[in-house]
């Protein structure tokens, strides 16, 4: 995530992705019954997050801890 964040062209893709999760993400929980706002509001703490490690104060996770296997 650290390299990410220095990067804008990888900034750029990572962001492009996040919305398209985002969409698929909306689509299955709008599915299993989660509501659109319950949906927005994880995706708004997502992205808080997302600012904070570009602003230092928050570490970035290896990116394996985000999967779950």
């Amino acid at each position: 995530m650290s390299y990410i964040v220095t990067d804008s062209t990888m900034m750029e893709r990572a962001l492009k992705s996040l919305r398209q999760i985002r969409r698929e993400h909306k689509a299955q929980q709008t599915a299993k019954g989660d509501s659109p706002e319950q949906v927005k509001e994880d995706l708004r703490e997502a992205f808080k997050n997302l600012k904070l490690i570009q602003e230092g104060k928050l570490e970035a996770k290896p990116i394996e801890d985000l999967f779950i296997l």
